[in-house]
């Protein structure tokens, strides 16, 4: 399921199951963690970098519908986050 969910252009799903984003030539390494309900809290925290995201994703619309990070380069990583999410048609858009 997460693999589905983030594997695009910079967002890469790791053998470990680590998420890896690349940004400016850096890549942050994510430990992901969800919990299985009809909203799904997917989330993200840094391995390397002071870094944390939250993705709710709705199995019942099959749509992501948000998407928040703090952190360092928080707005980047979330804006890539997002356009994965579209690239792939899982973003909800209102």
């Amino acid at each position: 399921m997460i693999s589905q969910l983030f594997n695009c252009n910079e967002v890469k799903v790791m053998r470990t199951g680590d998420l890896s984003v690349e940004l400016d030539g850096v890549r942050c390494v994510y430990e992901v963690k969800s919990n299985l309900s009809p909203v799904m809290e997917i989330t993200l925290k840094s391995r390397n970098y002071k870094s944390e995201c939250k993705v709710l994703f709705d199995v019942r619309l099959d749509k992501v519908i948000s998407v928040s990070c703090e952190g360092v380069k928080q707005e980047k990583v979330r804006l890539t986050l997002e356009e994965c999410f579209r690239e792939k048609g899982l973003l909800y858009i209102k």
